[in-house]
């Protein structure tokens, strides 16, 4: 039954209404790049304090019916964030198998939540059809040819007016590169450390403007 829903556009749902599509990835490399995208240490999990700094940012949105949320990775206290505030979230991650896993590790899940199998840039996502993307991680395991691509294409599908929340991993050697290539994208707006003990200073939290639009007619 799952190799038959590796066609592109295929869809099904779970048990629990959970929409889902298979984007059709070389078999055995999307579960070898999930595992390594989404396996969180004790070091890498977001803290409370680090999740309250995504809540706060997308709290500051206008409450709408329609307010949608891209999730990079599948992310289990960053989907938890979006169920608890009722937002529709779309969860992206390389294979359906881990986003079922860290499913199971949700206290409270998310009736208006849709998962895709693949990558952004693939994606048949609509452009200027997200609210916000947030992503835990998750940009450090792109690939550096494939960084310039990624970083565009997630300024297409957000809104006019929408932002990104990216928390990730960089030593501080690394910070002003890093930096450097989000500033080609977006204006940082703010950029904040959540979580504490030594290793504080290595996971920045940057919220994020698109510079100018991309949208192509």
């Amino acid at each position: 039954m799952r190799e038959a829903l590796t066609a592109i556009g295929m869809f099904y749902k779970t048990s629990g209404k959970i929409n889902i599509m298979r984007f059709g990835l070389p078999a055995g490399f999307a579960k070898v790049k999930a595992d390594e995208a989404h396996h969180h240490t004790s070091l890498t999990k977001p803290s409370d304090n680090e999740i309250s700094i995504f809540e706060d940012h997308l709290k500051s949105l206008p409450r709408k019916a329609d307010t949608s949320v891209l999730i990079l990775g599948s992310s289990p206290e960053l989907r938890e964030l979006a169920a608890r505030l009722n937002v529709k979230a779309t969860v992206v991650a390389n294979d359906l198998e881990v986003i079922e896993r860290t499913t199971r590790q949700m206290k409270k899940r998310n009736k208006k939540e849709e998962w895709l199998e693949g990558d952004i840039i693939g994606l048949p996502l609509e452009k200027g059809s997200f609210d916000v993307i947030f992503s835990d991680h998750f940009v450090a395991n792109v690939s550096p040819f494939n960084k310039d691509n990624f970083y565009d294409r997630m300024k297409e599908i957000l809104k006019d007016d929408g932002f990104v929340v990216i928390r990730s991993m960089v030593l501080e050697k690394m910070m002003k590169p890093f930096e450097n290539r989000l500033s080609k994208y977006f204006t940082i707006i703010e950029k904040k450390f959540g979580k504490e003990g030594v290793f504080s200073g290595y996971f920045p939290i940057y919220l994020m403007r698109p510079k100018q639009a991309s949208r192509k007619n």
